[in-house]
């Protein structure tokens, strides 16, 4: 007769075969890593059957910050699942409060870095005209430049156009100077921000020349973005005939003499934004 006891011990050990046989007939997820599904910036591995994954390194969505995202410099440009994205306006002072710039902020340039600056698609071209009257010559002066003006890369166009002259002007009309100033929020006083020497003729009705000029003076606002005015002024030399006499007949006997004077233009708003 089996003992109670007995019965136990064989109905346990008929259990614990029992398990040990269903788990050997468990699924396999896999027998080699290629049999592991993939997943973004995971390394699948194959152990003991099942399907392991690591963080693939140097892998755009990782959601660490590395110097190089899947081929690409590390930056919010090429990869902002990691670093955030590219947005946002400048904070600037204005007196005692922090406010956002008006249009100053991050943007993403040529070069796919997240920079700050002047967004190219808020840029509106200002184009400027003023007239040069001198007794001797009349022209015109058009002045481009644009709003919001980004000192890392925007130049001042300015194009002088002759439009008429004096029969007593001798040309050529010669421009040889032109500077670029500034009277901010922040500065005391007018601020000299670009020069050029220039030897420019008017040789004839119609004649213009084109000038370009950068800032070269290394003017930086104190805040990101700076609104103030700007004026220019143009030095520019003729001759002229002048009377010095007459002649026993009556008739009037002329001398040439070069004049050198300067054109100064009125005032107009600009918004200056400091690329970084």
């Amino acid at each position: 007769m089996v003992k109670p006891t007995s019965n136990k011990s064989i109905l346990f050990l008929f259990l614990i075969l029992s398990i040990l046989i269903l788990s050997s007939c468990g699924k396999s997820e896999c027998k080699s890593s290629l049999d592991c599904p993939s997943q973004l910036c995971k390394i699948p591995k194959c152990e003991d059957r099942k399907c392991a994954y690591s963080v693939q390194p140097n892998c755009c969505g990782n959601r660490i910050n590395e110097s190089l995202e899947s081929g690409k410099p590390g930056d919010k440009c090429t990869c902002p699942q990691d670093y955030g994205k590219c947005e946002g306006k400048a904070k600037v002072r204005i007196g005692t409060r922090t406010q956002d710039a008006v249009y100053a902020g991050y943007y993403c340039n040529y070069d796919n870095r997240c920079v700050l600056g002047a967004d190219q698609k808020d840029v509106l071209p200002q184009n400027v005209l003023d007239t040069i009257n001198t007794g001797f010559f009349k022209a015109s002066s058009v002045l481009k430049y644009n709003k919001p003006f980004d000192m890392g890369r925007d130049v001042f166009e300015v194009k002088i156009t002759l439009d008429d002259s004096h029969k007593d002007l001798v040309l050529p009309v010669k421009i040889t100077g032109i500077k670029m100033l500034f009277n901010g929020d922040y500065s005391r006083s007018e601020l000299l921000i670009a020069e050029k020497s220039l030897d420019n003729p008017l040789s004839s009705i119609g004649d213009s020349t084109a000038i370009s000029v950068p800032l070269n003076l290394g003017y930086r606002p104190q805040e990101a973005e700076e609104a103030g005015s700007l004026r220019y002024t143009i030095d520019y030399s003729y001759t002229k005939k002048v009377s010095s006499g007459r002649t026993p007949a009556g008739d009037i006997i002329y001398k040439e003499e070069i004049s050198r004077e300067k054109f100064n233009s009125p005032a107009k708003q600009i918004f200056f934004v400091r690329a970084e």
